[in-house]
Parts: structure tokens; C-alpha cells; sequence
């Protein structure tokens, strides 16, 4: 099963009521990613939607015996299965099974209208529809979310749409300009520090969606990037002009390399890079 197919949770450790009844795969990250900048922390553990998406939220741990708590903040990437109301959706697990996921106040969401992925920063709760709308200020139409009552939901603070790299460099890119978004591929040729190309498994291509600015979005420590490694990238998406790339990003390109470098990418947009972090996928 294809890495990029799975989505995936980033938790920091924080104080709560513990989350799940099972056993929960675990995998510690090494760079400290966000969706945003600084809006997830260091320190956190992955589950996936499925781990999620459970009735029973008493006493799980993870692998590595992490304690999984509700009041933590999570990154999830799923696609969206219903909208339920303007201040609240559905995503749906690999495996079927939903996750609630409500706006908070003053952000409102954009959804796709395809089958795009999106991803979602916000804190888990155990949805209780009188203590969330107390806790944050919402008036929710109890019929709506009854089938939701006591089961884990997001309480969102972000969202970006996560289209993939395919789609970026072939398909219609103009919905996702001038916005952040969060694309997670596999990491093709490393051009310089400070640039790579970026592939997803089963896209037929030699060329790659080229991220730039990597040497400003990745941590000082534990940040070499290796080929085949699988990535989040959030950040914006920009034309290809390689005189503006290269008096910003200092490309370091010889006239013969600026020329194949031009002749490879000028017809695909660029990810400038806010964050470049490990994907919490698992094998």
C-alpha cells in the first residue's frame, strides 16, 4: 500500500483525558514541522485517523508507551466525506470511519470541491455538543451532530488544502495560489541545499514539483534531507522565473545549469517552502 494513501496525525504532549482503547502505532519525528509557522510543537507522537476514530476514549498508549490525550493539539490529513454545516465537517479514515472536525470561531473553512485532500491543525475533544459550544463560543443544531455525541472530533484552528504533487505540476494549480498549502510527496533529486524535487509514488515523471527555500524552512538540527524520504511540505506556490529565484534563494547556478534548470521547470509552478518536516506515514 502506497505511503501516501495513509494520513497521519503529529501530537505534542500536553495535559488530558486520555484517547482510544487500543494500542496506538507510534513514530517520532525528527524535524518539527507545522502547518503554519510554529503552530505544531515539538514533541509529538502520530496516530492514525483510524486510531482516532474510536468510541472509547479511556487509557491508550502508543508504541513507545506515549500516553495519547485528549487537549492535544494534531495535524490530520484526510479528505473531506460531508459538510455539515458551515462551522463543521467530516473527514473520513482509510478504513471508512469518520472524523469530526468543527471550525472555531472566525475561521471559516473553504472546502475543495474534488477529492482533494486537506489538512487540518486543531485540538482533539471528546465532542460533547453543550461543552464545546461553552468551551468555544459556538451555537451548534443539536440534530445535526447527535451521531457525533462523545466520540473524538478537531476542534480546528487551521486548515490548508493538500493537493499532491501530480496535481500541482499537471493538473489546473490556480486554486491553490495565494494561499498555504501542505503537500506531502516523496523526495526525488536534491538539486542543492536549499532545493529538491518533489515525487509521489505512482506518478509516472522524471521531472518532479521543485520546492524551494528548504534551507530556511528546515530546523538547524537533524534536517538533512535523503532521496525516497517521505515529506510534508507547506508553504506557497509561485511562477518559475529563475532570475527572481535565483537573487532570492541563491541558486548557485552556472549559465549552463540555470539553462537545464529553466528548460525543466518553466512550465510548472514552484512551492516556496515555509516548513519541510517527515511524514508520519508508516511503512
Amino acid at each position: 500500500m502506497s505511503n501516501l494513501n495513509k494520513y497521519s496525525f503529529y501530537l505534542p504532549k500536553k495535559a488530558g483525558l486520555y484517547l482510544g482503547g487500543i494500542a496506538l502505532g507510534v513514530t517520532t519525528l525528527l524535524l518539527p514541522g507545522c502547518q503554519t509557522a510554529d503552530e505544531i510543537e515539538e514533541g509529538r507522537t502520530n496516530v492514525t485517523t483510524e486510531d482516532l476514530a474510536t468510541d472509547d476514549l479511556e487509557g491508550a498508549t502508543g508504541a513507545g508507551g506515549e500516553e495519547i490525550l485528549v487537549g492535544q493539539e494534531v495535524t490530520i490529513r484526510a479528505p473531506v466525506k460531508e459538510e455539515i454545516s458551515d462551522q463543521a465537517f467530516v473527514v473520513q479514515a482509510e478504513d471508512g470511519t469518520d472524523v469530526l472536525v468543527i471550525n472555531s470561531p472566525g475561521q471559516p473553512a473553504t472546502l475543495p470541491g474534488d477529492d482533494t485532500p486537506i489538512q487540518v491543525t486543531g485540538e482533539v475533544v471528546e465532542f460533547v455538543i453543550a461543552d464545546v459550544e461553552v468551551d468555544y463560543g459556538l451555537e451548534l443544531d443539536n440534530d445535526l451532530f447527535v451521531d457525533y455525541e462523545t466520540e473524538p472530533a478537531i476542534v480546528a484552528e487551521s486548515i490548508a488544502l493538500a493537493p499532491t504533487p501530480e496535481q500541482l505540476a499537471e493538473g489546473d494549480a490556480q486554486p491553490f495560489y495565494d494561499q498555504v498549502i501542505a503537500v506531502e510527496g516523496d523526495v526525488g533529486s536534491i538539486l542543492s541545499s536549499n532545493t529538491f524535487a518533489l515525487y509521489e509514488e505512482g506518478w509516472i515523471d522524471d521531472r518532479g514539483l521543485l520546492v524551494i527555500g528548504v534551507d530556511r524552512a528546515l530546523d538547524a538540527e537533524n534536517t538533512a534531507l535523503q532521496e525516497g524520504e517521505t515529506v510534508t511540505v507547506t508553504g506557497r506556490l509561485r511562477d518559475f522565473d529563475l532570475a527572481v529565484l535565483e537573487q532570492e534563494y541563491n541558486l548557485g547556478l552556472d549559465e549552463e545549469e540555470a539553462a537545464e534548470f529553466e528548460a525543466r521547470y518553466t512550465d510548472r509552478p514552484v512551492i516556496v517552502a515555509e516548513e519541510v518536516f517527515p511524514s508520519a506515514v508508516e511503512d
